[in-house]
């Protein structure tokens, strides 16, 4: 797990992220010595609904504080309940004339300060209400006994729902009995690769190993019920996370009732520690397998940093169903979907929309036939297979290293992006495109395959290069030329780098492809394919001298120090896709 913290102890750390919270809102107030966070301007006339709980946990609850949200949110320190005193200062800094309500994790803690605060309201005589937040399904009935199941990143929904509700005046009584209908309607299932870290503590547990994940963890590094090694595909994982959710025969955590034309709404949260990139993809795992496995399309789909646990790189789903809601509430389905989709300016919370696969995914329809050419230049089909195909296999076998080299000096793409379009190139094998011989088809593949498949520097290189040289091949194959296709080839080539040359500026010795390229197409003049590609191993070689002078590799540091560096990736990638091609 993550360690390092720019804060090394929690000491006064909920008060310092209050302060930037509020600063970063004009609607925004801080009591800071109870470390609640209101709506400065929230309207007496309207119930004021307020959420709270240990902080560690950013967004929540702080983050959907505002107009059409939630009135106050209240903060105890990092995994610790607030006193049942901060609880009721926060109702007092929203004032309401028509009653309040507190919407309350499921942890003995939260349960008992709230309801404490709830019940000394009540003998002063305001109208206060509790709205239990309980959707994990990790627990199931068997374990969670008397005290049932954990508040987890649904209590945020119930924050949307209910602070819209009260934002439209909707009285004590609706709000009271949509909310209690809406937490018995949701559910939630979290996977984590680790338990999180908090600054200036030894750690709770120890760290899962590497090849592990668990399933059902808490928010407070509680373990979850299930690890599972090796890591499963995504989509596998997600089948099993939804079958927590949903499976109707699973007696022990079948909470609630799901059919196939249920309004269900899907909310994905990022634990703290997940790539924006990796929960957008687990995303989308998430919408397929709902309609695979049990035949729902959500109607609508939320992704985001919610309810944290610090640092933990994990995230949730979390499903509420609308339809089961409404029945227990009498509510339409579509006017809870109008409060979970009104406006609100809480700063965590995200602009909803509602859902259609078919709109969601929309594919380029050209209808293009296979390119053919007047003219051609063409090769024994056989012997143009097997060396694309040597090429293509010598590039995936190093692509390991390549990764690890562009890792020590740059951003470790290269292997990957080299690859891919190897990877491309060998799926247009397979499919037939070697089988006339034609070098003109090959090559303005392999353009296509530049655009479509190999991104960064390098797939913008390759590009260039194989642009220009379908264009010098073109030319060759209209004239009568009686010269051997060898010679044909290396005049192609070194009119391609030429073109090249006209976009970039490097240069043999600045440590780059062009160290091999150019070379090589020197040493090709003549038509020997041999003696070209034993100048490319040499040049590539030869990186393993040169201190970078273009890239990113220029910004790493203690470089002079080092007598010998690992080869330029991209340089080495150059020169295998030679020797497969001269093998």
């Amino acid at each position: 797990m993550a360690t390092k913290h720019f804060y090394p102890t929690i000491d006064g750390l909920v008060d310092q992220a209050l302060l930037g919270t509020a600063a970063s809102h004009p609607g925004l107030a801080l009591l800071r010595s109870e470390k609640v966070l209101y709506a400065k301007n929230h309207p007496r006339s309207q119930v004021s609904v307020i959420c709270g709980g240990g902080s560690g946990h950013e967004p929540a609850h702080a983050g959907f504080v505002g107009e059409g949200m939630l009135a106050a949110a209240v903060c105890g320190d990092v995994f610790a309940s607030p006193s049942a005193k901060q609880v009721q200062k926060g109702c007092m800094a929203v004032p309401s004339d028509n009653g309040y309500i507190l919407i309350v994790t499921n942890y003995t803690g939260d349960m008992l300060h709230f309801g404490l605060a709830c019940e000394k309201m009540k003998a002063e005589g305001y109208k206060v209400g509790v709205v239990k937040a309980a959707d994990d399904v990790a627990v199931g009935r068997k374990n969670g006994g008397m005290v049932g199941r954990r508040g987890l990143a649904g209590t945020i929904i119930l924050d949307k729902i209910l602070g819209s509700m009260a934002s439209a005046d909707c009285s004590y009584d609706e709000i009271l009995g949509l909310g209690t209908a809406v937490g018995k309607s949701l559910v939630t299932i979290s996977a984590g690769l680790d338990h999180c870290h908090v600054p200036g503590r030894t750690t709770a547990y120890g760290a899962i190993e590497t090849n592990t994940l668990e399933i059902g963890m808490g928010i407070h590094n509680e373990p979850g019920v299930r690890t599972v090694t090796p890591i499963p595909p995504v989509d596998d994982l997600i089948a099993e996370l939804l079958n927590y959710l949903i499976d109707p025969n699973d007696a022990d955590r079948a909470y609630v009732p799901f059919e196939k034309t249920d309004e269900v709404v899907v909310l994905m949260n990022n634990l703290g520690g997940l790539s924006t990139l990796e929960l957008r993809a687990a995303t989308q795992a998430t919408i397929s397998g709902l309609k695979k496995h049990h035949g729902i399309t959500p109607s609508r789909v939320v992704a985001g940093t919610f309810m944290t646990s610090l640092n933990a790189p994990a995230f949730a789903i979390t499903l509420l169903n609308v339809t089961y809601a409404a029945r227990e509430s009498s509510v339409e389905a579509a006017t809870i979907l109008k409060y979970f989709d009104a406006p609100t300016d809480a700063l965590s919370w995200p602009k909803t929309a509602s859902y259609s696969s078919e709109a969601a995914v929309e594919e380029l329809k050209n209808g293009e036939a296979e390119k053919t050419f007047a003219q051609d230049i063409t090769v024994e089909p056989a012997t143009l297979e097997r060396k694309l195909r040597k090429a293509c296999e010598n590039i995936i076998e190093i692509e390991p290293k390549l990764t690890e080299w562009d890792t020590e000096m740059g951003d470790g793409d290269c292997g990957e992006t080299i690859k891919a379009g190897a990877v491309a190139l060998l799926a247009l094998l397979d499919s037939g495109l070697a089988k006339t011989g034609s070098i003109l088809r090959v090559v303005d593949a392999m353009v296509d395959i530049t655009e479509d498949h190999m991104g960064g520097t390098l797939g913008a290189v390759f590009g260039i290069f194989f642009a220009a040289l379908m264009s010098a091949l073109v030319a060759a194959a209209s004239t009568s030329s009686s010269a051997p296709i060898e010679q044909v080839l290396a005049t192609a080539t070194a009119e391609a780098l030429a073109s090249l040359r006209t976009h970039t500026p490097a240069k043999e010795g600045d440590r780059t492809v062009m160290d091999v390229m150019i070379p090589f197409s020197a040493a090709f003049e003549g038509g020997n394919v041999d003696k070209a590609a034993k100048a490319a191993k040499e040049a590539a070689e030869g990186t393993m001298k040169l201190m970078p002078k273009l890239g990113r590799a220029t910004y790493v540091g203690g470089l002079a120090e080092k007598k010998l560096l690992p080869p330029d990736p991209g340089a080495w990638g150059v020169h295998e896709l030679i020797q497969g091609l001269a093998d």
